[in-house]
């Protein structure tokens, strides 16, 4: 079961805040799914709960007893010509309003607007498995539904943007916490934890690659210098041996020797008396130097 289906029937046990919300949810669910014709409204989903969630908002708002159809998906037809009358208007798909007469109309409460919202991702919602990818998006192909939905999640401040795909408009989002708190919003409280812990997997992830990347940088560093080191070390002692240095640069010089891969930190510690990192790097140079003027 994919992540979105499993949102979805979560949210399908939701219970509605106020008398207000069951209408919401079913205005966006039609808005998002439904098929009108001036003959009929088709419904067709491939979740059986959706579709039966569908059938009870459908009872409880207009007192219809929607038969569902069973199949390769799920369908509901309303081809009454008066309850299709009514149905429009009670959905507000005609034209007599402006929008925001309607908005203020539909949506008298916050709780109003996130059922709509639900309603929306039950009809035409689908969001990619945080593991994988942070989209959420909701595909209708009724402009004014994707319009209603878009102002109301622009009120709420979420970066929302829109797009056209084969004659159907799409509203989506694509930032971690706007999706979480939309998810949370509709309902789905789990789901916002599942998308927040998975940007939270993904930051530990990628502070690890970089300290390891950090990590083998500094050892393919530390290589390098150390190698070049044993090649100064051993040009000196071919060319005038190491007793022509100073015994502080020849006791340096016999440990770099011994210990080819071990750090300058190290290497201070193994001295007698002990010298720290940037006494044995000065060193070094001193030895380094000395080579390249043989």
């Amino acid at each position: 079961m994919s992540f979105s289906a499993k949102i979805k029937n979560k949210l399908c046990g939701i219970e509605p805040s106020c008398r207000y919300c069951t209408r919401s949810e079913l205005t966006g669910i039609i808005g998002f799914l439904g098929e009108f014709s001036p003959s009929r409204l088709k419904i067709v989903t491939e979740n059986r709960l959706v579709a039966e969630r569908i059938a009870v908002d459908l009872h409880e708002c207009i007192g219809i007893n929607a038969q569902i159809v069973d199949g390769k998906t799920y369908r509901i037809l309303i081809e009454d010509d008066s309850v299709l009358e009514n149905l429009r208007a009670y959905m507000f798909l005609a034209d007599d309003q402006t929008e925001t007469e309607l908005d203020g109309e539909m949506f008298r409460l916050d709780c109003c607007r996130a059922s709509y919202i639900r309603g929306a991702f039950l009809g035409g919602g689908c969001v990619l498995d945080p593991n994988k990818s942070y989209h959420l998006e909701f595909d209708t192909k009724y402009k004014k539904s994707a319009g209603r939905l878009k102002r109301i999640l622009l009120g709420l401040g979420y970066p929302v943007r829109e797009t056209e795909r084969k004659g159907h408009t799409i509203v989506y989002l694509k930032d971690y916490e706007s999706i979480a708190d939309i998810m949370s919003i509709m309902g789905a409280d789990s789901a916002a934890l599942e998308v927040y812990s998975a940007q939270v997997e993904k930051e530990i992830r990628n502070n690890i690659n970089r300290q390891v990347n950090c990590d083998t940088a500094n050892v393919v560093k530390q290589t390098a210098a150390a190698s070049r080191q044993i090649d100064a070390i051993k040009k000196i002692e071919r060319v005038s041996g190491l007793s022509s240095l100073n015994e502080s640069l020849a006791s340096l010089a016999r440990l770099r020797l011994e210990y080819p891969e071990e750090s300058l930190k190290f290497l201070g510690e193994m001295l007698i008396p002990p010298i720290g990192k940037s006494g044995v790097n000065h060193r070094m140079n001193r030895i380094m130097q000395i080579a390249e003027n043989l």
